[in-house]
């Protein structure tokens, strides 16, 4: 069984790219890091019907301000989850899907999700989908 899970970058121009990531610790770190041009930074939302894992550069509470918000990725975990981050998410983000098995949240892929994403991008002004 692979541990590889299927998410989507989001970039602050509104541009969204499906993308995979690696399950083996040292090689998700590399992948992510690559992916968001620093160290990444996971934050989980309940949603109905599961979880998102949101993956940043930067945390809540120490957001670069050099670093330009991420509105569609905000919007989406907003509307996806009804829950607000504590701040604007900033730079590019990946997001995952996520779930709540035997005690522990394990990251999942993110297909339930895809089609609110892609409506949301549209709405603000960008493509339709990746």
């Amino acid at each position: 069984m692979s541990t590889t899970r299927a998410g989507v970058r989001i970039d602050t121009d509104l541009t969204t790219s499906n993308t995979h990531v690696p399950g083996p610790w040292a090689l998700r770190k590399a992948v992510l890091h690559d992916e968001l041009g620093g160290d990444p930074h996971f934050s989980r939302f309940a949603a109905a019907g599961g979880a998102l894992c949101v993956i940043s550069r930067t945390s809540a509470d120490g957001a670069d301000p050099s670093v330009p918000v991420n509105e569609l990725a905000t919007a989406f975990v907003r509307r996806a989850t009804g829950q607000a981050p504590p701040r604007s998410l900033r730079g590019p983000v990946v997001i995952l899907g996520a779930g709540h098995i035997g005690g522990l949240w394990r990251t999942g892929d993110l297909t339930d999700f895809q089609a609110l994403l892609y409506s949301l991008a549209r709405e603000q002004g960008g493509p339709s989908g990746g």
